[in-house]
């Protein structure tokens, strides 16, 4: 057997040459052996490409690249195909994922000058990988055709409106409409999944052989190629297979713990990988509140916002993505590394580093006053940081590089967690001063902090039948199913047709539709009522539990209700015979003397008298007690965080056992890796 397979490989060698590939760049690739931790990035990057690619391949065979049916088919792959969350979960942390490793990778190349001669060109493609990336996120982001996907592609092709004279034409050639409609989702889905992937992979090959040309660059900055054996082996190196690659498991395991640690327990990780307003299907006449990419964006989007023109907006926006591909000539060090540069380079490098986190993280954040002369300071310091480069890097006094790589160089562990201590500061405090939000999570009043609990089978009971009997009056779960909902509850079929199910004809597999029509709702009711699936992703479930509880009287609207989360909201309080009658206590009659709304004479203001404060109890009271009625919220809250996402306790419980296994591979890869490099001169 094993001749065969030698025959064979020889055969194959002899006309494809497969083990001289395997030599030049793994087996006889010979790389500095002083790499530390800042060189696991590249290699994580390459494993998020992996899954990147290969869950994008499983979740295209269900998507439907439609203005109709896109959205409906990602929540029929978070539903209905086996395991399908797993893939989607899987594609979007690798998302973020892909770009925290590039963002650490391109944090090495700063500090260990891996742009300079004679890698210039390894730079350079590693920034287009970068910009073909963010490309490719962009257009990945449209797909699930959420409320975000939509307006923030409004928003980024729009500002290619700004280009004088071809402006207009090309935000038009972009959308391949007069707006963004499902020829423009098409569009993406070509992009995304055939043209940028074989963009991406053809940079990706051109990087590497750039780098297995001239060789990695090391901590030192020192070329290893310089001091050979009678061999030719570099004195200072070692091949990069097997030592580096059951080196880099130790990586892959701790990040693969990371990964699906956020996988399994966050994968929404507070609205930053997946964000509350996606949750809605994309609605052109609703503009959500705050219109914000997703986080990997957000540095540059910032710095688009710090400028009040649209097109010098527009103009520096795209500076701050195409300035760092002049790196290698802006350099005029003569060392590479940051242990033997001066002062100035770290400083300027500390503070780069901290305003390009302020401006991430108020690309975030809704715009105000404060945030936008902030984040026009930080949009200084980043240009300024690449512009005066040559001026710093010129004057500063080095240090004497030494002949050959060093082992125990650096500042150690605690000088690097002291210098992150320090980034994250200069980042926090200015971000702390301008912080301050005026309005509560819940409208006029704070959320109610409710801890609900997926696994109570009674509430979720308790939760399904008010949602049937009340909720679908006029709301639909059109992505749920009945047979599933049944299922999960451990509700028999029998009963859960004849006391769940609406519809004597409605099939145990069937969505859970309502027989109201839309245009009879919109007769009714002015529009039609949102369908509350994944209400309690899009809103939160605190939200939810807080607006149940929160209606009072109100004459002046239409069915005599308002609402303190929902201010004016236009539906019925339906829960009202089971709550009884609740009156508005002014907030004038509440609050302290410093909040009462006040005129010059120090006459309270009318308005003042009109805004509710809270609820208290009226004269009619429901069929429940108020402690009662607030359990019975809690259970229909229950259900529909159960109903957003069916999977979630199923996810965790998976999530234990992979987390376990990934620690035992651990285990196993450290004691390889400390075996292969025993007998290496560290």
């Amino acid at each position: 057997m094993g001749n065969w397979l030698v025959n064979l490989r020889d055969w194959v060698d002899a006309r494809l040459p497969i083990v001289r590939t395997w030599n030049t760049h793994m087996g006889a690739y010979y790389a500095p052996k002083n790499f530390n931790f800042w060189y696991f990035f590249g290699v994580l990057s390459l494993l998020v490409l992996v899954n990147q690619l290969l869950t994008g391949i499983w979740l295209t065979m269900n998507y439907v690249p439609s203005q109709e049916e896109a959205f409906a088919s990602v929540e029929y792959i978070m539903r209905d195909v086996d395991y399908g969350w797993i893939l989607r979960y899987m594609h979007s942390t690798g998302a973020s994922a892909f770009f925290i490793v590039i963002y650490l990778h391109m944090f090495r190349a700063l500090i260990y000058g891996s742009y300079k001669q004679p890698r210039e060109l390894i730079w350079i493609f590693g920034m287009l990988i970068f910009v073909v990336l963010m490309a490719e996120a962009f257009m990945g982001y449209v797909l699930p055709w959420g409320q975000m996907s939509y307006w923030g592609a409004q928003v980024i092709i729009s500002l290619f409106g700004a280009i004088p004279y071809v402006g207009e034409a090309l935000v038009e050639w972009f959308r391949g409409d007069y707006l963004i409609s499902g020829i423009t989702l098409n569009r993406f889905f070509a992009l995304h999944v055939v043209a940028l992937p074989i963009v991406l992979l053809a940079l990706v090959v051109l990087h590497l052989l750039a780098l297995h040309e001239v060789g990695s660059n090391n901590p030192d900055g020192v070329d290893i190629k310089k001091h050979k054996d009678e061999k030719g082996i570099p004195l200072d190196g070692v091949a990069f297979h097997p030592y580096y690659t059951v080196h880099d498991l130790q990586a892959i395991a701790v990040f693969l713990f990371i990964f699906c640690f956020i996988m399994f327990f966050m994968p929404e990780v507070g609205g930053l990988f997946l964000e509350a307003p996606n949750f809605e299907i994309a609605n052109p006449l609703k503009t959500p509140e705050h219109i914000a990419p997703v986080w990997y964006f957000t540095p540059y989007y910032s710095v688009l916002r710090a400028i009040p023109d649209k097109f010098w907006g527009f103009v520096f926006f795209a500076a701050s993505v195409a300035i760092p591909f002049l790196l290698p000539w802006l350099d005029r060090s003569p060392v590479k590394s940051i242990r033997y540069r001066g002062i100035f380079t770290k400083i300027a490098l500390v503070v780069f580093i901290s305003s390009f986190i302020i401006l991430g993280v108020l690309g975030v954040w809704a715009p105000t006053d404060s945030r936008t002369l902030l984040a026009r300071i930080c949009s200084v310091l980043y240009f300024s940081f690449f512009l005066f480069m040559p001026i710093w890097t010129t004057l500063e006094t080095t240090k004497p590089v030494p002949d050959r790589v060093t082992t125990k160089g650096g500042m150690g562990v605690f000088g690097s967690l002291g210098v992150l201590a320090l980034i994250l500061a200069l980042a926090i405090i200015p971000l702390k001063a301008v912080a301050a939000e005026s309005a509560f999570d819940c409208g006029q009043i704070p959320c109610a902090e409710v801890d609900f609990d997926l696994t109570d089978t009674d509430s979720l009971q308790s939760g399904s039948a008010l949602f049937v009997n009340y909720c679908m009056g006029c709301h639909s779960a059109k992505y749920m199913r009945w047979g599933r909902l049944a299922d999960d509850l451990g509700i028999p079929e029998s009963i859960a047709k004849e006391h769940l199910i609406l519809g004597n004809d409605t099939k145990f597999g069937a969505l859970m539709n309502i027989s109201m029509t839309e245009g009879y709702a919109k007769k009714v009711f002015g529009g039609a009522p949102p369908d509350l699936t994944l209400a309690a992703r899009a809103r939160s479930p605190e939200w939810l539990y807080t607006y149940l509880n929160s209606f009072y009287l109100d004459p002046s609207r239409p069915y005599g209700v308002n609402n303190l989360v929902f201010k004016d909201v236009g539906m019925p309080h339906v829960l009202l015979d089971l709550q009884g009658d609740q009156l508005c206590r002014p907030a004038i009659a509440i609050a302290a003397n410093g909040g009462i709304k006040r005129d010059e004479n120090g006459e309270p203001l009318e308005d003042s008298y009109s805004d509710c404060g809270r609820v208290v109890a009226g004269e009619a009271e429901g069929s429940l007690n108020p402690e009662e009625y607030q359990e019975a919220m809690y259970d229909l809250v229950n259900f529909m965080t159960y109903m957003a996402e069916p999977s979630a306790v199923k996810r965790e419980r998976m999530g234990i056992s992979v987390l376990l296994f990934i620690a035992v591979f651990f285990v196993f890869a450290f004691l390889l890796n400390r075996e292969y490099w025993k007998d290496i001169d560290h």
